[in-house]
């Protein structure tokens, strides 16, 4: 029996936060990784682990990095249970902490298992060959020697084919089993059936002297799955690398504390641990971190679900992935980014209300009734051969199981739309996964926010009208506009040019509103005329934002707004989608101007709050529409995340926004009927590759049920379809960018 490992210590405080993602009063969150995760069983077994212990709320599957995300209740459940749980049902953790912080290593230790068990394979293969060889040759009716030998040769191929079954049952036969008890059925189960009927017949001729059996096919069908395996590993790491690596990707700035004391701009990826950033009002905490000054309320909901605000003081941790709620903290990093619970947070993201897509459908139902499907088909054929021509029965039934591997069907989806992602990320247009680009393709409605989206907030013009400001007054307005990340904050913020600043109390922004504090004893409020209670300027048809000092009026400034280059390009190239218009502002002014650059059965609404939008998002969709919403991630984040497709653009982004599903560069939006008519294509694509797959399957099951194609050379054929799949995607993808975005 296999001995179960204690994990008695990842109760340890110190050792558990090495591996823990997030964690509060009740539950943790925590990521393990699985080097024995290889098919959707293992997806679909280790998704349900909630029906195995009450305690465990949620599991989820990052395939292609072989981790499992898992929340449960640590009150009741502690983090060596859960290890414990996971080895119980077959699936290890691997707890290597060394491997845990270097990614690198982690992938080269995977691929070193893989290449050893491929060395094992191909000598047992070869040398199972050779002693074949005379057999194949018809020595033993020739030569009256490898005649009186042939038991020799035949239970050395035994012999041989004794590490073949046992690697078999670790990476086929087992997941095969444990799928069998969740009920699941995998392509798992007819391999591991082959391998059974290949291995006991084989043994059954042997021990009767019939014939040498058909080891020769086993050794072969293993090394040739390793074969596909591993190709398949490759390339994933290095098409669909945008899902491993996404910080080589976004355009995703923080603002870092420097020597001389003085904030900067820099690259998310290259914080290191020990750098002092700044986080604002709204802004997602990036990689895990301790306090060092301020007070932080934290807003979890992306995380656990809940919106309640947790109060964070000075010293105590702080988790990436939370929001931040408040006047601007400092944070120390205490984690890198690589082992940050962020990129699982954008990845993994639950949208509320989104339908699934039928290429995701049916991809679904492909793979539920594929392997009862193909049982039936070899059974059936074995029926007939047995009436037949008894001899080929083995032969016609084993190769059906071999050849109509779905591996190539299953590939399809990833590898076209992953490789649109990587173009689409050399153009500026960031998304998130393959069902993105998958749901691009059914958009029929195209809403755009106004300011900072067709607007560009470098070349806007501000004007303060009221009383003419004083150094203090200023210094105090941008010391309350620093803490805010709205496009008009910002802008007005670099509009006064502060170096210095105030510490703020009592700060409170409403999105798509304003903002309030107290600085120097002074209460400050900046926002929307409505938001400020001036009625007698609320009717002002330009875009402003009102400043109020101690419930005194002071004035406001004006925004003259200056829309993108290209902007009428753009909506020229995309009027076969329904526009509309959703802006917060109340520049009505602007009406006129955009009904002449706008196709006639465009739609413009100003003076919308962000639940506005949402509620109306959520009006149309109801009436069938499917909707892509381009807005700034800030105001626009219940849009965003109602829409089909939420995209954030900006010029610097500075902020994580898990609630959309792309990031755009704003010098790149009139690029968006390119990316829209792109997933189009690569969505046809994706239906030519079924159907290559399905042709090539229906060739396959034809030659090898009429007894036509023998076990060893559907072996080959197997890993032979995946590549073809593999090419045709790759090809494929490659004219496309090459025609459409170079």
């Amino acid at each position: 029996m296999e001995k179960i490992e204690n994990f008695d210590f990842l109760n340890d405080e110190k050792i558990a936060e090495k591996i823990i993602d997030f964690k509060d009063e009740k539950t943790t969150f925590v990521r393990f990784l699985l080097p024995s995760i290889h098919c959707s069983g293992c997806i679909s077994v280790l998704e349900n682990l909630s029906n195995i212990h009450k305690d465990i709320l949620e599991s989820s599957i990052d395939f292609p990095n072989k981790k499992i995300k898992i929340v449960f209740n640590h009150l009741s459940l502690k983090l060596s249970n859960v290890a414990s749980i996971l080895e119980k049902i077959g699936y290890k953790p691997s707890i290597n902490f060394d491997l845990l912080e270097k990614k690198e290593n982690r992938t080269r230790t995977f691929n070193k298992k893989l290449i050893g068990k491929l060395a094992i394979s191909f000598f047992c293969f070869g040398n199972i060959m050779l002693l074949a060889l005379p057999e194949y040759i018809g020595a033993y009716e020739e030569d009256i020697w490898f005649l009186e030998h042939r038991n020799f040769f035949r239970f050395l191929m035994l012999i041989l084919s004794i590490p073949i079954i046992l690697l078999s049952f670790i990476d086929y036969i087992k997941p095969a089993i444990l799928g069998l008890k969740k009920h699941v059925f995998n392509i798992d189960i007819p391999i591991s059936i082959g391998i059974f009927v290949l291995f006991f017949w084989s043994l059954y001729e042997v021990l009767l002297d019939y014939s040498s059996g058909y080891f020769d096919s086993l050794s072969g069908f293993y090394f040739f799955l390793l074969i596909s395996k591993i190709f398949q590993i490759h390339t994933h790491s290095k098409i669909l690398s945008f899902n491993n690596d996404y910080k080589s990707f976004y355009p995703i700035y923080v603002s870092k504390i420097g020597n001389n004391r003085k904030e900067k701009k820099i690259l998310l990826s290259s914080l290191k641990i020990g750098d002092i950033i700044i986080i604002r009002n709204e802004e997602i905490i990036p990689v895990d971190s301790i306090l060092t000054k301020g007070l932080a309320l934290l807003d979890c909901s992306f995380i656990t679900g809940e919106s309640v605000l947790v109060k964070k003081k000075k010293g105590e941790r702080v988790y990436s992935g939370s929001k931040h709620k408040g006047e601007i903290i400092y944070l120390r990093v205490v984690k890198n980014l690589d082992n940050s619970y962020l990129s699982f947070l954008w990845k993994n993201k639950k949208c509320i209300d989104k339908k699934s897509f039928h290429l995701n459908s049916l991809s679904t139902k492909f793979s539920k009734g594929f392997t009862p499907i193909i049982l039936t088909i070899s059974i059936v054929t074995g029926i007939y051969w047995s009436f037949v021509n008894l001899s080929k029965v083995f032969q016609t039934t084993f190769s059906v199981l071999i050849v109509t591997c779905p591996c190539a069907l299953v590939l399809s989806s990833p590898f076209i739309f992953g490789n649109i992602i990587r173009f689409f990320s050399r153009k500026g247009f960031y998304v998130k996964d393959a069902s993105t680009i998958e749901k691009m393709s059914t958009i029929s409605t195209i809403i755009f926010d106004k300011t900072g989206t067709i607007t560009d907030p470098e070349k806007e013009k501000i004007f303060f009208i009221g009383k003419r400001l004083r150094h203090k007054e200023k210094k105090i307005t941008a010391s309350l506009l620093r803490n805010s990340n709205h496009p008009l904050s910002k802008k007005l913020f670099t509009e006064l040019s502060i170096k210095n600043f105030y510490s703020v109390n009592n700060f409170k922004e409403i999105l798509g509103n304003g903002m309030q504090g107290i600085i120097e004893n002074v209460f400050v409020k900046i926002g929307s005329m409505k938001y400020l209670g001036v009625s007698s300027i609320n009717k002002l048809k330009e875009t402003t934002v009102g400043l109020l000092f101690n419930d005194q009026f002071i004035g406001y400034f004006k925004f003259r707004n200056f829309y993108r280059k290209k902007v009428e390009k753009m909506f020229l190239n995309i009027k076969k989608y329904k526009i509309i218009i959703l802006s917060g502002d109340s520049n009505e002014s602007e009406r006129k101007y955009l009904k002449s650059i706008l196709p006639e059965s465009s739609v413009i609404f100003f003076n919308q709050s962000p639940e506005e939008k949402f509620n109306y998002i959520k009006k149309i969709q109801k009436s069938g529409e499917k909707v892509m919403m381009i807005g700034d991630g800030i105001n626009d984040c219940l849009a965003l995340n109602q829409s089909e497709i939420g995209v954030a653009t900006s010029d610097n982004p500075t902020s994580f926004f898990p609630s959309c599903d792309a990031f755009i560069q704003s010098d790149f939006l009139d690029k968006i009927f390119l990316f829209l008519k792109i997933s189009k294509i690569s969505t046809k694509l994706v239906i030519t590759n079924f159907i290559i797959s399905l042709i090539y399957n229906f060739i396959g099951i034809i030659y090898s049920s009429t007894g036509h194609l023998k076990p060893f050379i559907a072996a080959i054929l197997m890993p032979l379809s995946s590549l073809s799949v593999i090419l045709f995607s790759i090809f494929s993808t490659w004219i496309v960018s090459r025609r459409f975005l170079s």
